[in-house]
């Protein structure tokens, strides 16, 4: 092979390379053993919040108060987390670490609005990733 070749390939492989969701502006949350990475996290409404599960054990993430207030989304245990916030103000939340002995991490999501995605209360009984599925 040429040289030219070897390096036409290259430069399409990382042309096509996924960039890392943190790369894409999206926000996140580490959650650790002992602590969440940041506590506090702003970010706007409609917008979704990764949670990155480093503990190496199964968590569960729980937010308080209205649940048609954000959507969480987490598959399975140890898998993937997120969040989408519907409605401005703070969300506090707790992180369950199950390992030992089971630790909970507090932690709070400060949301502004986006004027694109502005909360309506009432409107929608069912919101799956900012879309009304039933009226």
């Amino acid at each position: 092979m040429s040289t030219r070749w070897l390096l036409t390939l290259a430069v399409a492989t990382c042309a096509v390379a996924p960039i890392p969701t943190h790369a894409q502006g999206v926000p996140q949350v580490v959650i650790e053993n002992d602590r969440l990475e940041p506590k506090w996290l702003e970010t706007l409404t409609g917008a979704r919040v990764n949670f990155i599960n480093r503990t190496g054990h199964p968590v569960h993430l729980q937010f308080s108060g209205d649940i048609r207030q954000h959507e969480v989304v987490q598959i399975p245990a140890t898998g993937p987390i997120w969040a989408i916030f519907h409605r401005p103000g703070t969300h506090p939340y707790v992180v369950h670490v199950y390992n030992r002995q089971t630790r909970a991490l507090p932690g709070v999501v400060s949301v502004t609005t986006d004027e694109t995605h502005k909360w309506e209360s009432g409107t929608c009984d069912v919101v799956v990733e900012g879309n009304c599925i039933a009226p």
